[in-house]
């Protein structure tokens, strides 16, 4: 009978608290989350300008929004109320090793990188447009992925897979993460 309720709920398209059934599949018995990094649109961190150069924070966001997902809200909180401006890898790593923060990253273009984080439903910060800017990269599969973009964090951005990799390996490959435990998955 549970089975039957959830299908006909499913096939309803009301799955409650302001989910659209497109951010989810069935599969067999499991249903599998989509994106897998999926943060409730509360804890995603807009950019903002930073305090002393004027410049956009991005990377921060990012990081703002991923601790977020891993519960680590009293540390997203402290660190955008601490930094702002843009940001470059090892300046970042010494940022987050200061602080105390757990986190890894690559500065090389390893998709296996990417495949890690968003596997283990941590997802992590990418850099697009020529280095120029960083999002959250929340989904990564065979053909698709998706980015939370800090600028317009209303939506998820999918794109096909393929665009997205050569889009980051163009644009200095750079991907971080912290390092904490993700949300859970959805019960099957």
């Amino acid at each position: 009978m549970n089975r039957l309720l959830c299908v006909l709920i499913l096939l309803s398209g009301s799955l409650g608290c302001g989910t659209r059934i497109d951010e989810f599949h069935a599969v067999g018995l499991a249903t599998i989350e989509r994106p897998t990094v999926n943060i409730p649109v509360d804890d995603r961190q807009d950019n903002w300008l930073g305090r002393v150069e004027h410049e956009g924070s991005c990377v921060h966001a990012t990081i703002v929004s991923l601790l977020r997902w891993q519960g680590r809200y009293s540390t997203a909180e402290m660190w955008r109320q601490m930094h702002g401006d843009g940001e470059w890898p090892e300046h970042m790593a010494q940022q987050l090793d200061d602080a105390g923060i757990r986190y890894a990253y690559t500065v090389d273009g390893d998709v296996s990188f990417l495949e890690w984080a968003c596997s283990t439903r941590r997802g992590c910060g990418i850099t697009v447009f020529g280095g120029r800017h960083m999002v959250a990269l929340v989904h990564l599969d065979a053909e698709w992925a998706a980015i939370l973009d800090n600028n317009y964090t209303e939506e998820f951005i999918w794109v096909p897979r393929d665009v997205l990799i050569s889009e980051w390996q163009n644009s200095y490959g750079w991907a971080i993460t912290p390092v904490y435990t993700p949300a859970a998955p959805l019960p099957n």
